[in-house]
């Protein structure tokens, strides 16, 4: 997946039970280290997953009212079943996300 392509399809697995939307933004630290962990969780749960720049989606963001990044959006299609901001640990991540 091409995570440097400007703007992401964050609707592109709208159509799935079960997907991932992580919410970040470039200059954001804890970001950079939730991506990662997100990352090893995911190696095992092969969830679908789109990563945002939500500089660049601000009606999502109102959408769905993200308060802050990182977010991480369990969705079913279109809705939301659950909603991590503190990625804890991937321990923590493959719990949650299971």
């Amino acid at each position: 997946m091409n995570v440097k392509q400007e703007i992401t399809d964050i609707k592109q697995n709208f159509d799935q039970d079960k997907h991932l939307i992580f919410g970040y933004t470039p200059m954001c630290g804890t970001c950079k280290v939730s991506e990662r962990m997100l990352d090893i969780a995911n190696e095992i749960l092969q969830l679908p997953l789109v990563k945002a720049d939500l500089n660049f989606h601000p009606d999502f963001s109102e959408a769905y009212q993200i308060q802050s990044v990182p977010v991480l959006l369990v969705m079913s299609k279109d809705k939301e079943i659950d909603r991590i901001y503190a990625f804890q640990s991937v321990p923590y991540l493959l719990e949650n996300l299971k």
